[in-house]
């Protein structure tokens, strides 16, 4: 009966092993896995989805200017001197509204951006400060007038120097507010033929840097860095939700119903990949991505960071990523980037630019030039052209703090500089003396953090997924020592099964008894 009993309890305790095998290799993951990804995914059953449409906390919008205090000298052929002023903080919300749902498990949605100036985390500067700037616009319309026809740019100036009221150098004395949001007023009234031209021209293209006055009986337009970001959503996105394939979500299919920029003419260069960096997938640690990529409409590309390593943030352990110096590398450190070479933006260098500079004359109409802040992971012959530019990595590079687990962003900056050349062109007044060079105007930082109360909802989420973890293990344990147990009871029972038995207990004492035998006694 022993030995029946102990048999089924082995039976049973190797059952009980299977399953605890099954559910630690496969049932546990699988379950904590899929609940994962019913938060997370971009669905209005989700917990994901609420903050997913409307970020919670707005985020960070700092802009930094450089600012000419010898413009004079400048005009005269001195070196620029350069000081940064800023950072000018915008508080940054964003709101997404849903468009409706497209094939291949994507969202497709219109994404607002709204601007508030902070004066309290801007320390005391004001909206209302001077400064004095590279003329952007200028600079852009002598720039590309002077590539479509050289000869005729000392007669279209004349009619810029309508265009733009005061025109006396290729510098903006202006103040902030006008310069980032409210707008700079650009003239469409005068008698020069060619500024009909200009502000046809303008009206055709509408570029977005551009809005028309609505003024009554005011004839021109405003310009300003940033204000089409903070009056109209930009979209539509086609962006992938995760419902199939969790790994997938916040990938961008396409934008404006376009899968790729045709703007650069490549495959490569063009390819519309990555996030429009509000959600991200979880990170799968068995093959964990080495970049994570982010599409930027405002430079029709997408860039990305290198996975580092491993760091600890909020008491939680997070992959970091950074820019790499490949991201913007010239063609002959990086060949992948060839083909952003685009036309020539000085005379001393092919389209292919310097180190560190991306032409965004293709994107955004205008010969601009963007780079990483003071030129970081630029090349080093960018830093001789003005006093005051001064790369360091701490305060100028980009990176992200990803939660493995969830795919959340525990901290994110991202950091982008805009410059434009100033050209000496004898034939022009304003630019007859100028030193030529790469003249940063601004650079921007875009970033936030997890709030106190969300990083606690994560760690909490952590707690409990590490008591899962645990439990996990101790089933398997327990199941391992039940089958320790009973293969110990089976044994047991087998060797007292086959032990030798004897009813004569002092017999077994004793020994052998041996047989009385009664003799028989012959007669003599």
């Amino acid at each position: 009966m022993l030995f029946k009993n102990s048999k089924l309890m082995f039976t049973l305790s190797v059952a009980f092993l299977i399953v605890a095998i099954i559910l630690a290799t496969w049932g546990f993951p699988k379950i904590i896995n899929r609940q994962i990804q019913k938060n997370i995914q971009i669905d209005n059953s989700s917990v994901m989805y609420e903050k997913w449409v409307k970020v919670p906390v707005p985020l960070d919008f700092k802009v930094y200017f450089f600012n000419v205090s010898n413009a004079d000298e400048v005009n005269e052929g001195s070196k620029p001197k350069l000081v940064e002023i800023g950072p000018y903080v915008y508080k940054q919300t964003r709101e997404k509204e849903v468009l409706g749902y497209g094939e291949n498990d994507t969202i497709i949605y219109n994404l607002k951006k709204t601007f508030v100036f902070d004066a309290e985390a801007s320390n005391g500067l004001s909206e209302d400060d001077d400064i004095t700037v590279i003329n952007f616009s200028y600079m852009g319309a002598v720039l590309t007038i002077h590539e479509m026809m050289p000869a005729g740019v000392a007669y279209i100036n004349k009619a810029l120097e309508e265009f733009f009221t005061n025109l006396t150098d290729p510098f903006s004395r202006v103040k902030v507010r006008d310069l980032l949001f409210d707008g700079i007023f650009l003239n469409c009234v005068g008698n020069n033929s060619a500024l009909g031209l200009i502000c046809g021209k303008i009206r055709a293209e509408a570029p977005s840097t551009m809005r028309k006055a609505e003024e009554e009986g005011v004839n021109g337009f405003y310009f300003s860095m940033f204000s089409h970001m903070n009056r109209t959503s930009s979209g539509p996105w086609a962006m992938k939700r995760g419902v199939d394939n969790i790994y997938e979500i916040g990938e961008i299919v396409s934008f404006k119903n376009k899968k790729s920029m045709t703007m650069w003419g490549d495959q490569y260069c063009g390819q519309i990949n990555g996030s429009d960096s509000s959600v991200f997938p979880p990170v799968d640690e068995a093959k964990a991505p080495e970049r994570l990529y982010i599409f930027e409409p405002e430079i029709c590309r997408s860039l990305y960071v290198s996975h580092v390593g491993r760091r600890t943030l909020f008491n939680i352990s997070a992959y970091y990523y950074e820019i790499p110096e490949s991201v913007l590398a010239a063609k002959t450190a990086n060949p992948d980037n060839k083909c952003f070479c685009k036309k020539n933006w000085s005379s001393n260098h092919d389209g292919c630019l310097l180190m560190g500079l991306l032409n965004l004359m293709p994107c955004q109409g205008a010969p601009a030039i963007a780079s990483l802040p003071h030129f970081y992971l630029g090349s080093e012959e960018l830093l001789d052209y003005a006093e005051g530019i001064k790369p360091d990595k701490e305060k100028h590079n980009s990176f992200v703090y990803l939660d493995p687990t969830t795919g959340v962003v525990l901290k994110g900056v991202k950091r982008l500089q805009f410059n434009i050349e100033l050209r000496n062109i004898p034939t022009v007044p304003q630019l007859k003396s100028v030193p030529t060079g790469l003249f940063p105007m601004l650079w921007i930082e875009e970033g936030a953090e997890l709030p106190t109360t969300l990083q606690q909802e994560l760690l909490e989420a952590h707690s409990l997924l590490s008591y899962v973890e645990a439990a996990r293990w101790l089933i398997l344990a327990i199941a391992m020592v039940c089958c320790v147990v009973a293969a110990a009871a089976v044994a047991r029972a087998a060797s007292l099964l086959s032990w030798p038995r004897n009813r004569n207990s002092v017999s077994f004492i004793l020994g052998p008894t041996v047989p009385h035998v009664s003799k028989v006694h012959g007669t003599q």
